[in-house]
């Protein structure tokens, strides 16, 4: 019989008996799923110093952790007698049956990370127990296991990893350079660090030979601002500033820790930490529903930044979902998801007008001095400079309107609070698209377009909530030609339409008439509106809540009904837009979550131009 007729190569013909591998062989290949490159080997490290109830890790690393790698704790030990069983595959202090697994609250437990390492490395375990008075040490060179013998005192344990994976030629030629490797080492420790604000963490990196050089010192931090503290300590950015805390529980879940406000935001997910019963995950659910907590303060394409524990019984969880212990599985994600929305949606309606000042930093370092202001004898020609700046406003398309009847002076002592006044009063109107006003102590700039949307947004959204939209009678109806097919789709879609505001029928066989529109939105072509209206529904039947899919559909009609960019805005209507915001949720930001209007406060402005 020809083997090609049975779907077999030639070159694989001969039939291969099942055999056991060797102990060194399957050592071999369970490392490669424990520990993928240096940094995987600090994070099980790591995790076991923390279940030792260390309070001080100290990490040493060189090569990026491919020649050493060193981690000492503080913790309470190891026993003499468990030091060999340590190195042994599924030997564990955490749990003890199948019934433990349902009920992890320890971050390791399964017992391979410290075979998995030795197996591929040399490595060395030095440990004190907390009830014994000497210190003991044992060795396994690449699974090859050494005698214990007394070794140097010291309190916790220290363990040594040299050339890891030397063993495996292949697996070190697809690490990353030594800069790469050290990265994702300090953003492991970052990570345990913001879990833990009561542990204190050292890092150091041996380069050239030389005395280690400090690469992150984190103190531990106790009270009730550890956390915050902690988490300006290992961020180093502004996130603190732009952040709002979140403290939520419901039905034994809890939500703590911090997210960005909405401008505050990156093109990808690596400013989102998520912690679950103190462990660090990578989940995609968990990302997901914060994003859609943010709804239509969030740009479409932007990741919020968050910090977030989440608290949830661990018979609910199952973290046995992958040798890394970074992905994790709910039983009741309904009820994570409806927690996770509410804890951050209550979080961003804390403070209508909430500060951005990454926004006002960002604005402020756009202005440079001119450099042709220079200090030098050149003399200045005051004369054409003036002559020059009469046509200014015709050069850069400038269109600026203020009252002239207004006494801007003394306007600004008699000026409203800014408790009751907050957006402060318009100014001028600039490039017929920005609202300038002040009010006591800060310069505020409003994108009239951006924030008219937000305002007619919001009273779209309130109409439907509770009263229902209003509708304007037009006092010529509008007809709209489609085909016959188009009409029976649009007419099935009528009932949604009516809830929308949009009062449509059919006319003839290939036409629909357009009866009314929603009031708010004013004079807009209701064409136009239908038309952008069927493309929005056009996915209704998506996976997403109803609310949800309505708030799009009202972000794109409020797009229709708002001042356009381009138009110049007397004194009144300026004022009266602002006064709106002031009394809209979220007007701080469109419906795409743009910012509808920045601060720059005096004191700045002041030092801008030098003055003190």
């Amino acid at each position: 019989m020809n083997v090609e007729n049975l779907g077999l190569s030639s070159k694989n013909s001969q039939p291969s008996r099942i055999r056991r591998l060797d102990i060194h062989t399957s050592n071999q290949i369970a490392a490669g799923e424990v520990v993928e490159r240096p940094s995987s080997a600090l994070k099980e490290l790591v995790e076991n110093s923390i279940d030792a109830g260390a309070n001080l890790i100290e990490i040493v690393y060189s090569n990026g952790g491919k020649s050493l790698l060193s981690v000492k704790d503080n913790g309470y030990g190891i026993n003499k007698q468990d030091l060999s069983l340590a190195l042994s595959r599924h030997a564990t202090s955490k749990i003890s049956t199948i019934g433990d697994l349902i009920r992890i609250n320890s971050l390791g437990f399964r017992g391979e990370a410290l075979a998995s390492i030795g197996a591929v490395s040399e490595l060395t375990i030095k440990s004190k127990f907390i009830e014994a008075s000497e210190t003991f040490e044992i060795s396994t060179a690449f699974g090859e296991l050494k005698q214990i013998k007394p070794s140097q005192y010291l309190e916790g344990t220290l363990i040594e990893i040299k050339n890891l994976f030397k063993s495996i030629p292949a697996r070190l030629k697809f690490l990353k350079t030594d800069r790469a490797e050290g990265v994702s080492m300090l953003e492991v420790v970052k990570k345990l660090a913001l879990s833990h604000p009561e542990i204190s963490f050292r890092l150091y990196e041996i380069k050239d030979a030389g005395n280690p050089r400090e690469i992150l010192r984190l103190e531990k931090s106790a009270g009730s601002n550890g956390l915050s503290k902690r988490i300006q300590e290992v961020l180093k950015n502004s996130f603190m500033d732009n952040s709002h805390q979140v403290d939520y529980e419901s039905e034994s879940v809890k939500v703590t820790g911090y997210i960005g406000s909405p401008t505050f935001i990156s093109g990808k997910a690596s400013g989102c930490y998520f912690f679950v019963n103190g462990r660090f995950v990578r989940d995609r659910s968990l990302l997901r529903f914060t994003r859609l907590a943010y709804g239509d303060l969030l740009e479409k394409n932007g990741f919020p930044s968050a910090i977030l524990f989440l608290n949830v019984p661990s018979e609910e969880i199952d973290v046995n979902v992958h040798p890394s212990k970074m992905e994790i599985k709910f039983k009741k994600l309904d009820l994570i998801r409806k927690c996770l929305k509410t804890a951050v949606r209550n979080s961003l309606n804390v403070e209508r007008f909430n500060a951005r000042s990454h926004l006002s930093k960002q604005a402020y370092s756009y202005f440079r001095k001119d450099s042709s202001f220079k200090k030098n004898n050149q003399r200045i020609d005051f004369f054409r400079s003036r002559r020059e700046s009469l046509d200014l406003g015709e050069t850069l398309n400038l269109a600026t309107r203020v009252d002239p009847t207004i006494d801007i002076t003394h306007e600004t002592k008699h000026a409203q609070s800014p408790e009751n006044n907050r957006l402060g009063t318009p100014k001028a109107h600039l490039f017929k698209n920005f609202i300038v006003a002040q009010n006591d102590k800060e310069l505020v700039i409003v994108d009239q377009h951006a924030a008219h949307e937000r305002i007619v947004y919001e009273k779209l959204k309130s109409q439907k909530y509770h009263q229902g939209i209003a509708i304007q009678e037009l006092l010529v109806p509008e007809i709209v030609e489609f085909t016959s097919v188009e009409v029976d789709a649009i007419i099935e879609k009528k009932s949604i339409m009516k809830q929308l505001g949009l009062e449509i029928e059919r006319f003839g066989p290939a036409s629909i008439c357009i009866r009314g529109i929603p009031a708010v939105l004013g004079d807009i072509c209701p064409k136009t509106l239908l038309i952008d209206l069927l493309d929005d529904l056009e996915n209704f039947d998506s996976p997403e809540s109803l609310e949800s899919k309505i708030d799009k559909v009202f972000s794109s009609m409020a797009c229709h009904g708002s001042v356009r960019s381009g138009r110049i805005l007397k004194y009144e209507e300026m004022d009266t837009l602002l006064r709106e915001m002031e009394n809209t949720p979220n007007s701080d930001q469109c419906n795409h979550g743009r910012p509808t209007y920045l601060k720059l406060d005096l004191e700045k402005i002041n030092k801008l131009f030098g003055r003190t």
